[in-house]
């Protein structure tokens, strides 16, 4: 009897892989957008802000590795379904929450999720179209579902700013659990329960023979700890993916540092911003389109570039330090704008490039432990980013975070060009292995 993922066809796996992303970033956008906002509007100040964000990236960096391991021991599907239950859970949290520990409890669950999440959906597609079509060049379906999780991000972001206007009636912001600033966060929550069933419906994946009832559930979690040491070890001998971990680092700093404090900014920046939740909205909305047209230049530029990645990645990579160093600069807001827009210009370029790049580095039997360990890169600077760079907000100011990360983007664009030497370097090896071989 055929198997469920060799039923699938590429295209059949691509549509529930882009459905799926588009519901799971549509949801987040709901949430992200105004939740600084709605913090500050419930007591918690811009330091207490860092840490909670900080945690976060704390909660995935403590989980990422572990429930890869799980995902290549149970399965994709289950660990995504795990996932996204507590997605939807923490929302729930958020929409109650009036405190300092109980949105830590929120920003903790968020962090399961992401976990969780962050490299079983995205193991399962590599694998599935791999399986359907072997030898498949992955990084225009990448740089596709980017556009995709950019469409949605943008959406959510937009409407998510529009909402609160139609409940203008509603309490004051931090008064009572339905205020302008919390309504998104329930339709965040209804787009969460709506994405759970899609992935339970649509998402078709052999089961592993260890996860099948309770004796093959703990036969399964026992693995983990196997599979994490596999992973830790194949990762270690791969200097080219430890090169890899030093990139996400430092995009992990760099773009936490963004997500964190630019409401803030922007609302001491534009007079009377703080009440215009339109214009938050359209702000992100705006970065998110600019992703999704990075998301399209990816391809020809990478064709362009005759599928050097690395070296993509390093050009991009530096343009964005430099963007961001300048946008912290900047007095002007619509200049402002303009830049900060930019800067997410180079995020979509750089997706799909690095992500291809990762890839090619991981065994297929290890994609989904070996994908969370290159997030938990992500997520630790992520973490430094909230928490450290938080700090430095409070005592110091918003642009001199900026200006430090900006600068660390710049520096580690070099890893970039290492990565593009060592490929250089394999394409040659290969290329006498073969000449001996033919010179028999």
């Amino acid at each position: 009897m055929m198997c469920e993922i060799e039923m699938n066809t590429v295209k059949q796996i691509q549509r529930t892989y882009y459905l799926i992303l588009s519901l799971f970033w549509l949801a987040t956008a709901m949430r992200a957008v105004l939740v600084v906002l709605l913090m500050e509007s419930r007591g918690v100040n811009l330091f207490q802000i860092g840490l909670l964000m900080g945690g976060y990236s704390l909660a995935v960096v403590l989980l990422e590795v572990p429930t890869g391991g799980l995902a290549d021991a149970i399965g994709r599907k289950r660990v995504t379904l795990l996932a996204y239950s507590f997605m939807l859970l923490s929302g729930v949290v958020f929409l109650f929450a009036f405190s300092f520990p109980a949105f830590l409890l929120a920003w903790l669950l968020a962090g399961l999720a992401r976990a969780l999440s962050s490299g079983a959906l995205d193991a399962w597609f590599v694998d599935s179209v791999q399986a359907a079509e072997p030898g498949i060049n992955i990084q225009p379906s990448l740089a596709h579902a980017g556009t995709f999780s950019t469409l949605a991000l943008g959406g959510g972001t937009l409407l998510a700013g529009l909402i609160p206007r139609f409940f203008g009636g509603l309490p004051a912001d931090g008064t009572v659990v339905l205020t302008p600033l919390s309504v998104p966060i329930v339709f965040a929550v209804a787009l969460d329960i709506l994405l759970l069933l899609a992935a339970a419906w649509l998402i078709l994946e052999e089961r592993p023979a260890a996860g099948d009832g309770t004796a093959g559930w703990r036969q399964a979690i026992r693995q983990v700890p196997v599979m994490i040491k596999d992973a830790v070890g194949l990762s270690r001998q791969n200097s080219t993916f430890v090169i890899l971990l030093g990139t996400s680092l430092a995009a992990g700093a760099a773009l936490s540092s963004m997500e964190s404090f630019w409401q803030p900014h922007f609302a001491r920046l534009v007079e009377g911003a703080a009440e215009n939740t339109l214009f938050f909205g359209a702000v992100m909305a705006g970065n998110f389109l600019v992703a999704m047209v990075g998301n399209l230049l990816a391809t020809p530029l990478g064709r362009l570039l005759r599928q050097r990645y690395g070296l993509m990645a390093a050009v991009f990579q530096g343009i964005q330090g430099a963007m961001l160093i300048t946008l912290a600069l900047q007095t002007n807001q619509w200049t402002a704008v303009a830049l900060f827009w930019l800067v997410y210009l180079n995020v979509g370029i750089l997706n799909s490039p690095v992500s291809t790049l990762v890839n090619q580095e991981i065994p297929a039997s290890h994609r989904s432990s070996m994908l969370s360990i290159f997030s938990l890169a992500s997520y630790t600077g992520g973490f430094l980013g909230s928490a450290g760079l938080g700090y430095l907000a409070e005592h110091g100011s918003i642009p001199l975070v900026w200006i430090v990360a900006g600068a660390l983007l710049v520096v580690s664009l070099f890893l970039f060009v290492q990565v593009e030497v060592n490929r250089m370097h394999r394409e040659r090896h290969n290329e006498q292995q073969a000449s001996l071989l033919a010179n028999g």
